[in-house]
């Protein structure tokens, strides 16, 4: 099949005594909206730690586009343009919401975090979305 965006093709993934995934083949093409659901310990979770780089899969391939991607950690997937937006929420409340925001990937200026564009980057996030939320809040003074 050709045009995909994204394809899983043969994914396993065993961890010591457990067989998480086994032969998960998917397929996802450009401008597409998928929903992955299942029971829980179906698998959901894995199968987005491999896309994400978080897990490397036993077998079995990932492809983006044309190319076959073998991430080895987070900063790999993200590198080529891929994003796992997880479920859990993992929010640092003493942190300003701008911080969390971009929590992992702080735009820095010589090794030190650049202020002026992390507000403006947070600041075009919540345009629209949040625009009552002050970006140099901290989370935890913030209600859910």
């Amino acid at each position: 099949m050709s045009g995909a965006a994204l394809r899983f093709n043969g994914i396993g993934k065993e961890f010591p005594g457990v067989k998480a995934l086994a032969q998960i083949s998917f397929e996802a093409r450009p401008h597409s909206v998928h929903a992955l659901m299942g029971e829980n310990g179906a698998g959901k979770s894995t199968l987005l730690k491999i896309l994400g780089g978080a897990y490397i899969p036993s077998s079995g391939t990932v492809q983006i586009g044309a190319q076959i991607m073998a991430f080895k950690c987070a900063a790999d997937s993200i590198a080529s343009g891929v994003a796992v937006i997880h479920q859990e929420l993992h929010l640092v409340p003493e942190m300003s919401v701008a911080e969390n925001l971009f929590l992992g990937h702080l735009p820095t200026r010589f090794g030190v975090v650049n202020r002026g564009l992390l507000r403006k980057q947070a600041l075009a996030c919540l345009k629209g979305l949040a625009d009552e939320i002050d970006p140099d809040e901290k989370l935890g003074r913030l209600s859910l």
